[in-house]
């Protein structure tokens, strides 16, 4: 049965349940009876669950009920449910869950959903459109003119393909489009995007103005229209950006003959990688109370004589995102006035369409009829005297600013007047069309806005009162997250006016006088569309949500590839809306609404949830909203919302909410919609929009079904079962959550266990992936956990993708020989494969999410070069091949194609192309006749690696840097959809751990090599075990890392064990465990070993700790940060060496460098850094009146020609001129002053 069908059929079960004598005693209950205590669950005989099973009919529809027995059928028998089979049962339904949702899965949805849906609702929303001919203004109304309409019809999208630009013999007319495939728009710097066309109804009409004699007056006028053609036909409307593994992309459902890591997710515009990153928006459709600042002054300007604001509530929708648009209510200072009420009391005003109006002449103008009437809509506590004085002090202030406002006409015409005189003022003629299309435009009728505004004052009152607290930003209640699909679709809107604008602007000059019109795809220009979101990939700039002609940077972004685990982190990172710059307030902070849905120390995302669901509601006892004025019944009754939209009340909440969620449990609603009771202020909300995040939770209630599961199962299947749901931030503020299974069988001293309602399926899921696999992670500093999971996890160098032959990244880095941990942890089992029979340790984790090798590490002191972060590596283990890496770098040339380029020839371009050529800025012995070299070439600084030269001879080749070498892997030729020609040689290196190179453990215990010790100087164990690595003991009390000594002793008992042990966060085993299994295997219990000096062969007085580690090396080497000139390039202004590496720049001396050499005292070292090697010049200097001297061609008497040299122009001489050597810094300082009229005098000694 579909969603849609389920929604349906909703108010029809609901009332079945309700009406049902069996259910009332259950609905009737307490809630607080809802909490089940496990322990009873447990050791007594379950009951009955009437909502344990539901039979449809064979529609589908849920027109009978019956409570039949099903596979989770709960029988009389006594069930007990050890802490063993749970545990089994919570990594069964961890791994399903990961199985059905995966990891990018969010992104992937939601494109799917646009492709399906979003696009043909994009095209659907745009009306016909009338383009009128370009005439004179001065003859409108008379004559015949040529008019046309254009619809848009059906969207259709091809797979991705492209034009190979030839033709074939059997169908000449016929061009020939091949299957692009993700690698080929790599390869060959295209965008993968596939051909949008769309149905384009065309209709060309004449319309004939015919003058009456009520014409001149604007009243009436004869048109006849007459139909000249008609043209249907499918266009190409511009090529969209297809998603890597989504539905229209060619490797969806594929499993070989593509990376076994790429999980897709992701876009390929212009040979590049990009991603998009969750936008975290504010949620509309929901009240906003908030404090305004006191001291604002452009709110004090627009308030006049209202004064400052206390407090203030709005209602947010799509249509008043435009600040010119948004509808608020403020608590203002009163206006000073005869009426004592004013006297220093406060007012309700309303901001509406860019004016402040009082708000009582608001519900007048609405069809309130009373005073009295507007106070009951308000459901005002009367024995509160602030808001009683409040409402007062508003009457009089209406009264004061319109005179008989109680008349809906005399009200009309004040907003009016108001409205009209406004900054922005609507294009709308009456006020009645304003308030219609502006004020709460989802509700339908005056009557029913007037109820709304209602209840927004007593949403304000609550908050002023202090019996509501104002909404926070940063909570994620109020947080909606923006995907893949909802941003393509703010893009997309935006070019695609842009091209129905251009497409009106051309038609407009064939309607005139007698041009013929052309076919539609003459008209619509396919490469707006096409070139606009490219270039909004390729810049990150982005179409802001609701500021009209204004971009947001931070929605795309290159997707890294260093390794798996960067990757996916890329693919699953959100972003808030904030300033980075700024001081962010509480945003920078995490919020309790992030528990269980966003990482502390990351941000990954959750499941997001995007449903069609309509409103089916108003039947399931509630009374439906209507247009008619407040009525009495509704008093104490809850308000039912639906996204945020007031849709009714309801007489028993109680039941209306329990009734829902046994329906979600049941299969009768779908089981992302999330249900939120507030009984303190008497609202039941209900939500299924797009952007919100779940996450799945046992249901305490019904955990006795576990016992009677059958067979294998899917994580849809529990839900449907009512074993698991997923639970929104909302509901889940009334839940009672166990943290995990031991607490269900745990209570305080003497006391019986908690009654919990739901229980968490692991507490490691709380951590994001790149921290959920760290082990030991609770045992660890925060700060250090967040080094690892954000900086060296993805800075470790692995395996990045199991097919590199097939791409050309610009940068890539492959370690050698990648091991997976000895340890294992939940999340690494749950994203991992079956390779093992479930009795040996069930699943195989997936090696990709660890980068690094298992290295035997000794905690000690070594000849004084491990001092501080340094490290002392076993130089015959890096013999061996540990810890290295493959280095590749790619470099592309791109020329212009050449029969391409004799057609489109220009004089002022000069044509490249490849070849080999005598240069004079390399060598160029390895390259070829075709300017490329040999594969297998060993290439080093220096030499010319592509070859190319221009027609007029000017040599354009790509040369090597003074830091690049290697032998040539790949040589790729190919052609972009532009008509070039591109080339990309890619140059391999080999490279083994060396003195500077960083490592890190898996604690964010980093450190660079300090000594490669030779095997037979390390220290030995009687079992003839080396170290790899010794580091030095102080690491760990300065980091507070006892996480690796754990993981380490835990390591050793793996290895001697050969079992894989767990060491998930916050359920790792104890330390007696670890301790007992050592002393077990007859080893120290705290980890430590005698050892023998590899030198002298004595054996050492203290024991060393030594166990296996998991070592990652990272993407710091010295050999990418060796930097090193004599002289070099200099900036044209100041002629100091220039900065960044890649421009052979200098090397930065700054102030703590300069202290350091005054301290030693090497003067002449800092003479040269400062002066000799960064800025020497000379000057000339006027001894007499110590000014600077220039050097001129100046004219002396008796001689020829003129001669050159210095010359003292305030002196008029050339004598007593001397040459000093100073710093162009100075010179350039004296210019700059002498500039504005300051002198400086420049002293001079003879040395």
């Amino acid at each position: 049965m579909t969603d849609e069908a389920k929604y349906k059929d909703l108010t029809t079960m609901v009332e079945d349940l309700w009406s049902s004598d069996d259910n009332n005693e259950v609905l009737e209950t307490n809630v607080d009876e809802m909490e089940v205590d496990l322990s009873s669950l447990l050791d007594s005989p379950p009951k009955v669950d009437v909502f344990s099973s539901l039979k449809t009919s064979n529609d589908g529809d849920v027109s009978k009920h019956e409570y039949a027995s099903t596979s989770c059928t709960l029988t009389d028998e006594p069930i007990h449910l050890s802490e063993e089979l749970l545990n089994k049962f919570y990594k069964d339904v961890s791994v399903s869950f990961f199985e059905q949702y995966g990891l990018i899965n969010h992104q992937i949805e939601s494109y799917n959903q646009f492709v399906k849906h979003g696009i043909q609702k994009l095209f659907d929303s745009i009306p016909v459109i009338e383009v009128e001919p370009n005439y004179d203004p001065s003859k409108k109304g008379q004559g015949e003119w040529k008019h046309a309409n254009v619809t848009f019809g059906k969207v259709m999208l091809d797979k991705p393909m492209f034009w190979t630009g030839e033709k074939f013999t059997k169908d000449d007319n016929k061009e020939q489009y091949l299957k692009l495939l993700p690698k080929h728009a790599r390869l060959q710097n295209m965008t993968y995007s596939a051909r949008m066309r769309v149905c384009v109804k065309l209709e060309v009409y004449t319309q004939t103005s015919m003058k009456t004699d009520k014409f001149k007056s604007g009243e009436e006028q004869v048109v006849q229209k007459q139909v000249i053609s008609e043209e249907e036909r499918d266009v190409v409307i511009g090529r969209i950006p297809v998603m890597v593994k989504s539905n229209i992309c060619w490797l969806n459902g594929l499993e070989k003959n593509d990376c076994e890591f790429d999980q897709g997710g992701y876009f390929v515009v212009k040979g590049a990688e990009k991603a998009f990153i969750a936008q975290e928006q504010i949620c509309l459709n929901r009240l906003w109370v908030e404090s305004v600042e006191l001291q604002n002054p452009k709110k004090k300007k627009r308030l006049g004589v209202y004064g400052n604001l206390t407090r203030q509530v709005q209602y947010r929708s799509g249509i008043e995102l435009n600040k010119r648009r948004r509808v608020f209510i403020e608590i203002v200072n009163a206006p000073t006035g005869n009426d004592h009420y004013l006297h220093g009391g406060k007012v309700l005003t309303m901001y509406f369409m860019g004016c402040m109006i009082p708000l009582w002449i608001v519900f007048f103008a609405l069809g309130m009829s009373s005073d009295k009437e507007i106070v009951d809509t308000i459901e005002v506590d009367i024995s509160d005297s602030r808001t009683v004085n409040i409402l007062l002090a508003t009457i009089s202030d209406a009264e004061n600013a319109c005179q008989a406002f109680s008349k809906k006409g005399k009200a009309l015409k004040y907003m009016a007047e108001l409205v009209k005189s406004s900054k922005f003022p609507p294009a709308e003629k009456s006020i009645e069309e304003v308030i219609n299309r502006f004020l709460f435009s989802h509700l339908n009728g005056p009557k029913q806005k007037a109820v709304f505004l209602g209840y927004m004052v007593k949403y304000l009152f609550l908050s002023y009162t202090g019996r509501r607290k104002c909404e926070n930003r940063d909570d994620f209640r109020n947080k909606r997250l923006q995907l893949a699909g909802e941003l393509l679709e703010r893009e997309m809107r935006a070019h695609i006016n842009h091209a129905k604008n251009n497409m009106v602007k051309h038609m407009q000059k064939d309607l005139n006088g007698e041009r013929p019109m052309k076919p539609i795809d003459y008209y619509l220009d396919a490469s707006i569309i096409t070139n606009g979101l490219s270039r909004a990939f390729s810049t990150g700039l982005w179409t802001h949500p609701y500021k009209y002609k204004e971009k947001i940077s931070g929605v795309v972004a290159n997707l890294r590839r260093l390794n798996p685990l960067q990757m996916t982190s890329d693919l699953r990172e959100t972003r808030p809306q904030v300033d980075y710059a700024g001081k962010g307030g509480d945003a920078r902070f995490p919020n309790p609404s992030h528990w269980g849905k966003l990482c502390f120390l990351s941000t990954p995302d959750g499941e997001k949830c995007r449903l069609p669901l309509k409103d089916k509601l108003f039947n399931c006892g509630m009374k439906k909203l209507v247009d008619e004025a407040y009525s009495a019944s509704w008093k104490g009754k809850d308000k039912v919302f639906v996204n945020g939209d007031w849709v009714g009340v309801c007489d028993d909440s109680f039941s209306f909410v329990t009734n829902l969620k046994h329906s979600r449990r049941s299969k009768g609603i779908p089981p992302q919609v999330e249900i939120k009771w507030d009984r303190n202020h008497g609202e039941v909300r209900i939500f299924y929009d797009a952007g919100r995040i779940l996450r799945p939770l046992l249901i305490v209630e019904n955990i006795r079904k576990i016992k009677l599961l059958k067979g294998g199962y899917t994580f849809q299947s529990l839900l449907d079962e009512g074993i698991v749901e997923l639970i929104g931030v909302e509901e889940e503020e009334d839940c009672q959550t166990a943290w995990d299974i031991k607490y269900l069988f745990l209570g305080e001293k003497k006391q019986p266990p908690i009654k919990y309602t739901h229980c968490e399926l692991d507490l490691s899921f709380l951590l994001g992936l790149s921290c959920g696999i760290i082990p030991f992670a609770n045992h660890d500093h925060s700060k250090r956990v967040l080094y690892q999971s954000e900086k060296h996890s993805q800075q470790a160098l692995g395996f990045s993708t199991t097919n590199p032959n097939i791409r050309v990244d610009t940068l890539s880095q492959q370690l050698y020989y990648p091991q997976r941990p000895l340890f294992r942890t939940m999340i690494s089992d749950c994203l991992g494969i079956p390779a093992f029979p479930q009795d040996q340790n069930g699943a195989l984790a997936k090696p990709e999410y660890f980068n690094g090798q298992n290295a035997i590490v000794a905690v000690n002191v070594h000849h004084g070069y491990n001092q501080e972060d340094s490290l002392v590596m076993n130089r015959a283990s890096l013999e061996r091949g540990m810890f290295r890496t493959e280095h590749i770098r790619s470099y592309t040339a791109v020329v212009d194609n050449k029969e391409l380029f004799e057609t489109k020839r220009l004089k002022a371009k000069d044509r490249v192309d490849f070849g080999k050529t005598q240069s004079k800025i390399g060598r160029v012995d390895s390259l070829d006749d075709d300017g490329f070299p040999n594969i297998g070439a060993n290439l080093t600084n220096g030499d010319i690696i592509i070859g190319m030269q221009a027609e007029s001879g000017k040599d354009n080749s790509i040369k090597l840097k003074h830091t690049e070498k290697g032998s040539v892997r790949k040589v790729v030729l190919t052609a972009n959809d532009e008509g070039e020609n591109c080339a990309v040689v890619s140059l391999c290196q080999i490279r083994s751990p060396a003195l500077g190179d960083k490592f890190s453990s898996m604690h964010g215990q980093k450190g660079v090599v300090g000594l490669l010790e030779s095997h037979e100087n390390f220290p030995f164990t009687h079992q003839g075990i080396v170290p790899d690595i010794v580091i030095n003991p102080h690491a760990f009390p300065t980091r507070q890392t006892p996480g690796q000594l754990l993981e380490a002793a835990l390591g050793k008992g793996i290895a001697l064990g050969g079992s894989v042990r767990y060491a998930t966060p916050f359920s790792t085993p104890s330390i007696d465990e670890i301790t007992d299994q050592l002393h077990r295997d007859g080893f120290s219990r705290w980890g430590g070993e005698r050892v023998y000096n590899g030198q002298s062969g004595e054996m050492m007085r203290s024991m060393i700790f030594m166990g296996p580690t998991f070592y990652q090396r990272l993407n710091h080497m010295a050999e990418d940060k060796v930097k090193f000139r004599n002289t070099g390039p200099v900036h044209p202004l100041t002629r100091q060496p220039v900065a960044d590496r890649k421009r052979f720049g200098g090397v930065r001396f700054g102030e703590m460098e300069r202290d350091c050499l005054l301290a030693h005292g090497a003067s002449a070292n800092l003479h040269e850094r400062l002066f000799t090697l960064s800025d020497f010049s000379q000057m000339h200097v006027c001894n007499k009146c110590e000014n600077f001297a220039n050097v001129i061609q100046r004219s002396v008497h008796g001689a020829r020609s003129k001669i050159r040299g210095p010359y003292c122009r305030f002196c008029d001489s050339a004598e007593n001129i001397v040459r000093v050597n100073v710093p162009y810094g100075v010179k350039l300082l004296y210019q700059e002053l002498f500039s504005i009229g300051i002198c400086l005098k420049f002293g001079t000694e003879q040395c």
